[in-house]
């Protein structure tokens, strides 16, 4: 009976709005508590398949209703539906907003799941959408980490313990579009790669999309990370403060006269802890977001952000100085603009900076190295909704990138200037096609001006809806990327970008993805995705240079070889929430494989990100409305790597020899499997009229021992082989202060 309501509305919606003057619905939904936009909040109306999603500012509209009377449904998991009785007049168009209300679960205060349950408009293939409150349900070294959180994820893999990157279905890190508040981030770690650099009580919520990603992105070939900071409680003053053995963060927010603000820091404090123990250890990380609101009007809304965070170690010893610092710079201002109910704007103007600079002397001789990244950015993003089946998306972005990369050996010093426009501008219909079928076609045209390269990029997306609950998805789209990455795994303040020129053309790759999801809208839902990728024009450093090879003004051809590559596998995510348990389950199946002419011998190769299993599990659980149990399980096959098979000698400049492996083919062994699991264990109390979290949390419990790489004593015959590990069985303890 309701698919024949379905039906019989989706047949007389267009005939009664060709001959009626057609009414709108429109506004803001927001949290109750402080007044933050729902992102990604479900709005449809009762009874029928007529719905949309809030977008990151909190707004919704419906278009060209009949006249008559509704019934409006809002929901999003983790807050109790809301359901608004209104009634509709010829040509009317009504402003409503509302105010949504947490839910409480099992004593939990704040429970949010990463998932939308009412989602019919919305095509974004390989989509997660994890708010705050998530990233601090997996136990983690020391303190949250998001990049950490999303490695528990399937699809998304990691080399190790110490590496925060995300390797996305068979992509390489530098092809990951990471976005903070609408501006690249282009090195996004503390500690050498052990944390990223994101605060999780300066973040509101995280889009990660896996592949497929529309049009109104580009710039990278294989994923989207679309990171929001919190706008500010437009209700009270609040604020958090934690203590890790690690270090010190705290974060504070509120309301002022038109609008709201949000400050965050934090720092690690083992330096000042090692001085008091009168240790040696000069190293430390800080990172601040700030973000401030001003409500104009109820058509305009207005946002500046900033993001500063550097890692510093400066080492003196044994008449070897080492000075080491990276960081990266941003800031964000926004205006939202509605030109109408149906026509909604978001401008954009942001810039971007990354540096590293690095200093190493010894016995007066002297080495550095200095990469820097400017990015100065100006987007628009349109959105224009003739009706409830129909939604058109268009914008532009324009970038002016300045790169720097200068040496100095032996007190020599070489300079290298890269400076190019990147300018783009896209289209994409969004077209509920029938009851059951909805289409999304855009096309993105993009231009790089150093080298004058044009790519047009196709997207085009199907999805039908097999019942209210279960639905498929087919798409395919056409990426390009003109930045390249040198990347040295375990020192990430060393990577170094590249962009493309004349001598090195763009990459580019095509995405299949073909999906089914199931929601049961209230316990339990499943996404299972199969994928194949196929990439040209990628890039391999080359390791090897010439004696005679000039240092200044190189080309993107003197550090690259081009090659291209495939991945394909399928991924397997399961939410649950029963039996006071919630949290997921998620499997990936992948292969990659590259081929680089003049590296391994134009051979294929798997590159050392290939793992062809991961099982991942994430669960929370409240024992009561004062104690959480949390837990944490990865799996992982043994990733590849490259066996040496002899040594050879090597003469001295004094006439002595010193030995070093020989490698054999490139990574057609394998490493052990990868075991770990962590827990954790909180507890709610007060402690001077604060809100207080106290918690332990153990890594690694079963106390695996996963090999990070193996490593050869040539100075034995036959060379022994030794394999160093990862993080061993590792207790941490913190607090947490609301007030």
């Amino acid at each position: 009976m309701a698919g024949y309501r379905w039906l019989m509305l989706a047949l007389l919606l267009p005939l009664a709005t060709s001959t009626v003057f057609a009414g709108t619905i429109h506004g803001f939904v927001r949290d109750k508590d402080n007044r933050e936009p729902i992102i990604m909040g479900n709005v449809w109306l009762e009874k029928s398949p007529v719905g949309t999603t809030t977008n990151t500012k909190g707004y919704y509209v419906l278009s060209s209703l009949p006249p008559g009377s509704y019934e409006i449904n809002f929901s999003y998991m983790g807050y109790k539906t809301v359901k608004k009785k209104q009634t509709l007049k010829d040509g009317e168009d009504i402003e409503l907003n509302v105010l949504m209300e947490v839910e409480a679960i099992s004593g939990e205060e704040v429970v949010v799941t990463a998932e939308e349950d009412e989602d019919k408009l919305d095509i974004k293939p390989g989509k997660i959408l994890v708010q705050a409150t998530e990233l601090r349900t997996v136990p983690q070294v020391a303190e949250p980490d998001l990049f950490r959180s999303l490695q528990m994820l399937p699809g998304v893999a990691t080399l190790s313990d110490f590496s925060a990157g995300l390797y996305i279905r068979g992509g390489s890190t530098d092809q990951n579009l990471i976005l903070l508040d609408d501006i690249d981030v282009y090195n996004p770690n503390h500690l050498f790669g052990f944390f990223s650099t994101f605060n999780t009580d300066a973040v509101k919520s995280v889009e990660l999309l896996k592949g497929g990603f529309p049009a109104m992105y580009g710039g990278r070939l294989s994923s989207v990370l679309n990171v929001h900071n919190k706008e500010g409680n437009r209700e009270e003053f609040e604020g958090v403060a934690r203590l890790s053995l690690l270090g010190g963060s705290a974060t504070v927010q509120g309301p002022w006269k038109k609008g709201s603000w949000m400050i965050s820091g934090r720092r690690t404090y083992l330096d000042l802890a090692a001085k008091i123990a009168n240790v040696d250890l000069p190293y430390y990380f800080y990172d601040g977001h700030a973000k401030f609101n001003y409500d104009i009007d109820k058509n305009n809304q207005a946002s500046i952000s900033f993001y500063t965070g550097d890692d510093v170690l400066d080492l003196s010893q044994d008449g070897t100085d080492i000075n080491l610092k990276w960081g990266n710079q941003t800031f964000s201002a926004q205006w939202m603009h509605l030109f109408s109910s149906k026509l909604f704007s978001h401008f954009v103007f942001a810039g971007s900076r990354f540096e590293s600079d690095s200093k190493i002397k010894f016995d007066e001789v002297s080495f550095g190295l200095l990469n820097r990244i400017t990015d100065l950015s100006l987007k628009g993003a349109l959105s224009y909704t003739p009706s409830v089946r129909h939604n058109v998306d268009f914008g532009f972005e324009w970038k002016k990138l300045g790169f720097n990369l200068n040496y100095e050996i032996v007190g020599l010093k070489y300079l290298n200037k890269f400076s190019g426009n990147y300018l783009a501008a896209y289209f994409q219909d969004n077209y509920h096609v029938s009851t059951f079928d909805i289409l999304q076609a855009g096309l993105r045209l993009s231009h790089y001006t150093d080298g004058n390269y044009t790519r047009m990029n196709p997207r085009i997306s199907w999805k039908h809806l097999l019942t209210a609950q279960s639905n498929l998805t087919f798409t395919y789209g056409h990426f390009s990327q003109f930045l390249n990455l040198v990347q040295q795994e375990g020192i990430s303040f060393a990577d170094m970008w590249f962009p493309v020129d004349p001598t090195f053309k763009p990459g580019s790759a095509d995405h299949y993805i073909i999906g089914y999801s199931f929601d049961d809208t209230r316990n339990f839902s499943i996404n299972m995705e199969a994928y194949y990728k196929n990439y040209r024009n990628i890039a391999e450093y080359r390791t090897f240079r010439g004696a005679d090879e000039n240092l200044d003004n190189q080309t993107a051809a003197q550090n690259f070889y081009s090659g291209t590559g495939i991945a394909y596998g399928g991924d397997v995510y399961i939410r649950n929430k029963f039996l006071g348990l919630e949290g997921w389950i998620g499997y990936s199946l992948g292969w990659t494989k590259k081929q680089v002419d003049g590296y391994n011998f134009g051979k294929e190769y798997f590159p050392t990100y290939d793992r062809r299993h991961t099982i991942t599990a994430v669960e929370d659980f409240w024992l009561s409305r004062k104690w959480r149990f949390n837990l944490a399980f990865k799996f992982g096959s043994g990733q590849p790597y490259t066996e040496a098979t002899a040594r050879y000698a090597v003469l001295k400049p004094d006439g002595g020899i010193y030995y070093l492996p020989l490698e054999g083919a490139k990574n057609i062994y394998r490493l052990p499997a990868y075991l770990r699991m962590d827990m954790g264990v909180f507890y709610r109390t007060t402690f001077l009229g604060m809100e207080t979290e106290l918690y332990t949390q153990i890594i690694n419990l079963l106390n695996h021992k996963n090999v990070w790489f193996r490593r050869y004593q040539t100075d034995k015959n036959p060379a022994v082989r030794e394999d160093i590990t990862m993080l061993p069985l590792l207790p941490t303890v913190g607090a947490s202060f609301k007030f």
